[in-house]
C-alpha cells in the first residue's frame, strides 16, 4: 500500500474530502462539518526525504505505544504543534502493514467524527 491507495480508502468514508491547506504538497483529508466551521483533518500525507508519510490521531495511550513499538516507523507527528503531538503521530508508509495503515485511518476518523456535532452527522 503505497499514499495514493491510503488516500483513496480515507475518501471512500462518509462526508471525507480532500484539502490542501498547507500547500499542493501536503494532502489532507477532512470531514465536512457545518458552512460556519472548518472540517476536522483525520489524515494527512506527504512525503519526506523520498518516504511517503502519513499522520493520524490516536487517543494519547496508543500513540505512545505505538511509537514505543515501532520507534523507527512511528514517530510524533511531524509537523504537530505540542498540544496535538501526544495524538499525532506520522508513520513511515512502506514500513507497516496495509492492514494496521488502514485500522490507523479508521481510529482517526473515528477520532474527528466523534467531535460532529448531531446536526453535522445527520447532514452526511
Amino acid at each position: 500500500m503505497d499514499n495514493k491507495d491510503l488516500l483513496e480508502y480515507c475518501l471512500e468514508k462518509k462526508g471525507a474530502y480532500l484539502d490542501f491547506p498547507f500547500g499542493n504538497w501536503y494532502a489532507v483529508v477532512k470531514i465536512r462539518t457545518s458552512e460556519k466551521r472548518h472540517g476536522y483533518i483525520f489524515a494527512e500525507f506527504f512525503e519526506q526525504n523520498g518516504e511517503e508519510k502519513f499522520t493520524f490521531s490516536t487517543s494519547a495511550e496508543d500513540a505512545e505505544y505505538l511509537r514505543e513499538a515501532f520507534p523507527s516507523t512511528i514517530v510524533r507527528g511531524w509537523h504537530c504543534p505540542p498540544v496535538q503531538a501526544k495524538y499525532k503521530s506520522t508513520a513511515t508508509v512502506s514500513q507497516i502493514e496495509e492492514n494496521l495503515l488502514k485500522k490507523f485511518a479508521d481510529v482517526s476518523y473515528d477520532r474527528a467524527y466523534s467531535k460532529l456535532t448531531a446536526k453535522e452527522r445527520e447532514a452526511l
